[in-house]
């Protein structure tokens, strides 16, 4: 659920500095180990894409105790890095997503090789992405963005608001809550006027909850039990929203697919449509998921 205030206990002492430096040390380490099991393709890209995120929804929440100029340049070489980690983490959720959705089909309804079309196809597009992420970390700019990892770690560039008392983690929390109520009302409106850009309003409620999120996690050392609950509800807040998104995707790359496939010789479009037709059910039902999330 998504109420307008959050309730946050009392703080136990300190300064916010030390709260923000324990949780950015936290995401650049996770980052910076991640670098051999990536160049070995290990299944680290997940958590290494988490881990930007947090990173930079830490320094968009709690902008004003970040040198402005150090955090513009972090965060554009993270948006470099995470779009390409991306590549080869949305090809995973979108091959299990669709691996999911024909199994559960009759086999009568699967016409085609759709399984085999479906492997080559993400398969081909996969290793394009790996081989994307190998080259990029063989390069001067990544090697520049572990440096400046480095440093965060172990002493971020902070402004004088950093050195506040730790109870100011509260306005910055609740500051990123409102933003999300703000943003799922938006959605909710948006499809109740059959508003085209509903979808994308979803999108962007779901980067405000991972925010809010975040920030919650952030201040979890001080808050205990109450931030714990916080991080439970929006994640569930998060899988509604990310079942959307995933949905989205998966609809957009059937709908384009199954036209190719069906043009082929000994390839028939009926099962892409279908799933596709699945794929577009489950968005449908966004308004009513968007109600009981906004109640």
């Amino acid at each position: 659920m998504v109420s307008p205030e959050v309730v946050i206990p009392e703080p136990l002492g300190g300064r916010l500095a030390e709260l923000v430096h324990a949780y950015v040390a936290e995401q650049c380490r996770v980052l910076i180990e991640a670098v051999e099991p990536l160049r070995k393709r290990e299944p680290v890209v997940h958590n290494t894409r988490v881990a930007v995120r947090r990173l930079r929804s830490t320094m968009r929440v709690f902008d004003d105790v970040f040198q402005p100029a150090q955090a513009a340049t972090l965060e554009e070489d993270l948006v470099w890095w995470a779009e390409l980690l991306g590549r080869v983490r949305d090809l995973d959720i979108l091959a299990k997503r669709l691996t999911s959705a024909l199994d559960a089909l009759p086999a009568e309804l699967v016409v085609g090789p759709v399984a085999s079309a479906l492997d080559r196809e993400l398969g081909g597009r996969r290793r394009a992405g790996w081989q994307k992420v190998l080259e990029a970390m063989e390069s001067e700019r990544f090697a520049n963005l572990l440096e400046v990892l480095q440093r965060w770690a172990e002493e971020p560039p902070f402004t004088e608001a950093a050195q506040s008392g730790v109870d100011e983690v509260k306005r910055y929390v609740k500051r990123a809550n409102r933003k999300l109520t703000k943003r799922l009302e938006a959605a909710r409106r948006a499809y109740a006027e059959g508003d085209p850009e509903a979808s994308d309003l979803v999108h962007r409620s779901r980067k405000a909850g991972k925010r809010h999120r975040y920030a919650v996690e952030l201040a979890e050392p001080e808050w205990g039990k109450r931030a714990t609950k916080l991080v439970s509800q929006r994640k569930h807040l998060q899988d509604v929203l990310g079942d959307h998104q995933d949905a989205t995707v998966c609809a957009a790359f059937l709908r384009d697919f199954g036209v190719q496939v069906g043009a082929r010789k000994g390839h028939n479009g009926f099962t892409y449509g279908l799933l596709y037709d699945q794929q577009r059910e489950e968005l449908e039902q966004m308004p009513q998921r968007l109600e009981a999330l906004i109640e």
